[in-house]
């Protein structure tokens, strides 16, 4: 009899519940400046399930719970991820306001975040009220364990907002005209893109419209950064009263974007707006240029001595070199001085449909040892 009661003891010990298992232990959360600060790592082991189910995954269980006090800026970013080493690696998460047993449901989120878990962005919250926060695992079949959750309100980049909008300084191509930027902490404001009405968290920049009235504006991704999917935007008029000029989704790069803007008022001012693909986009580094590749001769030769020149420039498909007479052989590269294809024997006329849309640089070799190089542009 005494071992029985003895084991039926133990069995109680392991199946203790979470603190944080019902809404008045919601655990106190400290707002941070990004998610690091503001993190703290939590477990949902022997959590039951308790409240109304998530909105946006029925299927979820065994919740637990949390509260944060909104800052004065009014916004607020809730975020789970991955504890190392822990096995529980996909949340579902909502956000309520209200009290203890009168809750209203703000937003829900399942796979917003990192991987599977969850992120939410909040703005026009009351100043100083408290939230309630539920993470849930994403149904019965997902393992229990430690995550990391965090409550932060992200200090937005200069240019979050029109009237902060970092001026571009055209160049000729896109390595001339570029400067890398951030978007992380950026919020969402203005009227959405046509082009994709999933897009959210913005910044700004401006650009004079050189005199040819053409102008290209183009994102693409640096090295390293996880942020790889962009909308673009380009508005004439002034901050509060916008008119757009074009939008593009993926045009460029990738999943980046590009704009061809021709017939423009030289020495206006265009607004430029860079969004993310969607809330699941990550945030990060990237590079925009604004730039003007039509200034380029069409029929400009390092050496003067003997023209050759190359037409249509810019092409579409075809190329023609003028006198292949004394031309040995010919290499074409890109702006960044890559090798993109080499032309033993060649002839006159070169077909370069493979060419992705851009500026090139056609180096003649000729047989007498000497170099021509000649600008082109594969529209």
């Amino acid at each position: 009899m005494k071992k029985l009661l003895f084991s039926l003891f133990l069995f109680t010990i392991v199946f203790v519940h979470a603190q944080n298992d019902d809404c008045t232990g919601a655990i106190s959360l400290t707002v941070g400046t990004d998610f690091t600060s503001g993190a703290i790592t939590a477990n949902n082991t022997g959590a039951t399930t308790d409240g109304s189910a998530p909105s946006c995954n029925s299927d979820a269980v065994e919740n637990v719970w949390f509260k944060v006090v909104v800052p004065q800026s009014g916004n607020l970013k809730i975020e789970t991820n991955e504890a190392s080493g822990s096995t529980f690696d996909d949340t579902v998460l909502n956000v309520y306001s209200g009290t203890c047993g009168a809750l209203n449901e703000i937003d829900c989120d399942d796979d917003g975040g990192s991987g599977y878990f969850s992120s939410i962005s909040l703005t026009g919250q009351t100043p100083g009220s408290t939230l309630y926060i539920n993470v849930w695992k994403y149904s019965d079949t997902t393992d229990s364990g430690e995550f990391q959750i965090s409550a932060y309100d992200p200090i937005p980049p200069a240019n979050d907002n029109c009237s902060g909008a970092i001026p571009l300084t055209p160049g000729t191509d896109f390595a001339s005209g570029a400067t890398t930027v951030t978007n992380v902490g950026a919020t969402t404001d203005g009227s959405l893109p046509p082009c994709n009405s999933d897009a959210v968290e913005n910044v700004w920049f401006t650009v004079t419209v050189p005199q040819s009235g053409n102008l290209k504006i183009e994102t693409q991704q640096v090295s390293g950064s996880d942020f790889d999917d962009s909308v673009l935007s380009v508005y004439s008029g002034t901050c509060g009263s916008l008119t757009e000029v074009g939008c593009d989704e993926d045009s460029g790069d990738g999943y980046f974007s590009i704009l061809t803007l021709t017939g423009q008022t030289p020495g206006s001012t265009l607004y430029i707006n860079v969004w993310k693909y969607s809330s699941s986009t990550d945030n990060g580094e990237f590079q925009i240029s604004a730039y003007d590749d039509t200034l380029l001769s069409t029929q400009e030769v390092a050496d003067n001595k003997k023209k050759i020149t190359a037409s249509p420039n810019p092409f579409s498909d075809q190329l023609t070199i003028s006198d292949i007479s004394g031309v040995q052989s010919i290499s074409i590269t890109d702006t960044s001085g890559k090798l993109v294809k080499t032309i033993e024997k060649p002839t006159s006329s070169l077909y370069l449909k493979d060419l992705k849309e851009g500026l090139y640089f056609v180096t003649l070799k000729m047989k007498d040892g000497s170099i021509k190089t000649i600008k082109t542009i594969k529209k």
